[in-house]
């Protein structure tokens, strides 16, 4: 039978397949899109409404469409109030979307779903239904109730409320005008299409807004499948933005400050004072006296970097990176600077770096680090320039007698007194367990002999308190100078090796110095 009721009974079916299919793409993109979760509860409501209205078409008794005219209530009343949630999600207005809101959101819905279902108990929906046959079809008429006109009230309420919030929020953020335009035409065409359902010039008064929901529903699948209506959304940007550990700072073609997010104030505090609206050369200016750092700021270069020292109550490093913003015509339109604090990092890299060349017991360099050190200088300049090897007497003795820990308080100790006798550029070593070494770079030999038995003598006379008694250390030495052997370190730490073991056999707490073809006692 080719009849307009047939037409209108095809698309609405149409029209509540694309609900579901919309609805199930929606539930398996809810954790990865804001809005998406609203959104599949809005098809959800739509598919309920459109399959429930299409059923009453089909209905052939008055028992039967008054069983689907509840029935679409179950999701009818619950497409406004969701879409307006999903547009309160994409304008940035989520804030309002908490769960006690919702319920608050869905309370009128929820009474319109309870009254349709008891309606034949007071009549608060519907006054009355009356039944027509137009075309072979039993057509239902209603007299609407009191309920009704609140029900619709706050239907257009929040319809109107969405698409004033979605055209100011074309006004700020134009770049969006794809999905405001098809969110605005997937409210605007069913709540017009309402409207004149409700004035009484539809055909057989049948509600064309399932058909009409054939055309959003399309141009919502269309959106998504072209262009990713939610995953473009400007609200899931703005969540970014807000809560990215990196500051950001946005500046327009001339430097000016135009936004910053809540990780750039903490890190930059001044902006609560001189913020939005100043010369980003000017915030920094007073605060960080960096020359090349200012001249940084206003460099046009795009996609440059910069590591900063910041002195605050400590030192702070930040990586900063620059790169240009473009307009669509690919005008550069300003600049955007991420900051990055990279302050425990960095530490965490020289503490990495000091613990490659520094001993961790005595805070001197390590052997390695010291050859390394002590070749280098040598190589610069060999000219008076002396080596020192000694060894802490009867090591061994101390740590049998009094424990390990002892010990180790032992070369702390001599460390300690040797580090009062040297000077910045002499440099200092743990060269083996209880063996330590020094390069004295600019000093004769009878300097380094003389620098030497100072400390022998700081050692002899001083001593360390331990938990029992009070310990005294002594040390052997030895000497070899760079004027009485060649510069060459190997042969310099190898005549020192030889004093000090010179020093060892005849005695110990001595100091014996290579003199190029022997070895002689060094007294004062």
């Amino acid at each position: 039978m080719d009849s307009i009721v047939l037409h209108f009974i095809v698309i609405m079916s149409v029209s509540g397949i694309l609900s579901v299919i919309l609805s199930i793409i929606a539930h398996a993109n809810r954790h990865r899109y804001i809005g998406c979760q609203l959104f599949m509860y809005m098809s959800g409501a739509t598919a309920i409404y459109i399959f429930g209205h299409t059923f009453e078409l089909l209905a052939r008794t008055p028992q039967e469409i008054t069983f689907w005219v509840s029935f679409q209530y179950i999701g009818l009343p619950f497409i406004a109030p969701f879409s307006l949630m999903i547009v309160l999600q994409f304008t940035g207005f989520h804030q309002y979307v908490t769960k006690r809101r919702v319920i608050l959101f869905l309370l009128i819905p929820i009474l319109t779903t309870i009254l349709v279902f008891t309606n034949s108990f007071h009549s608060l929906f519907y006054r009355s239904i009356t039944m027509n046959t137009v075309d072979g079809f039993l057509l239902a008429d209603f007299t609407i109730g009191y309920w009704y006109i609140i029900h619709g009230v706050y239907t257009f309420g929040c319809s109107m409320l969405a698409i004033f919030m979605l055209l100011w929020f074309l006004r700020v953020k134009r770049e969006y005008l794809k999905q405001v335009l098809i969110l605005l035409v997937g409210i605007l065409l069913p709540i017009t299409t309402s409207f004149i359902y409700l004035l009484g010039v539809t055909p057989f008064h049948i509600d064309p807004v399932p058909v009409v929901m054939f055309l959003t529903n399309a141009l919502y699948l269309w959106a998504i499948m072209s262009f990713h209506l939610f995953k473009l959304s400007p609200i899931a940007m703005e969540r970014v933005f807000e809560h990215m550990s990196e500051g950001v700072l946005l500046l327009d073609r001339y430097r000016t400050l135009i936004d910053y997010n809540p990780a750039a104030a903490l890190i930059i505090p001044v902006l609560a004072k001189k913020g939005i609206g100043y010369k980003i050369d000017d915030i920094f200016s007073g605060i960080i006296k960096e020359p090349a750092f200012i001249q940084w700021l206003r460099s046009p270069q795009d996609h440059s970097q910069y590591d900063l020292m910041w002195e605050k109550e400590q030192p702070f490093y930040y990586h900063l990176t620059a790169s240009s913003l473009f307009n669509r015509r690919g005008e550069v339109e300003g600049r955007q600077i991420v900051i990055s604090d990279v302050t425990e990092q960095r530490l965490l890299q020289e503490e990495l770096e000091r613990r490659a060349y520094i001993d961790g017991l005595t805070n001197i360099f390590n052997r390695s680090s010291f050859i390394e050190r002590t070749q280098m200088l040598l190589e610069e300049d060999a000219q008076d320039t002396a080596i020192l090897l000694f060894d802490i007497d009867f090591f061994k003795q101390i740590n049998d007698t009094h424990g390990h820990h002892i010990g180790d308080e032992a070369l702390r100790h001599v460390v300690s007194i040797c580090q009062q006798h040297l000077k910045m550029d002499d440099l200092f070593g743990r060269y083996g367990g209880e063996e330590f070494a020094i390069c004295l770079p600019h000093h004769s030999f009878e300097e380094a002999c003389h620098i030497a038995e100072q400390m022998r003598h700081s050692f002899e006379v001083s001593f360390f308190q331990t938990d029992e008694k009070k310990v005294r250390v002594t040390a052997s030495f030895g000497v070899a100078h760079t004027a009485n052997d060649p510069s060459i370190l190997e042969t310099l730490l190898f005549e020192a090796d030889q004093a000090l073991y010179m020093s060892k056999r005849q005695g110990r707490n001595r100091i014996y110095a290579s003199t190029g073809s022997d070895y002689m006692l060094y007294q004062k």
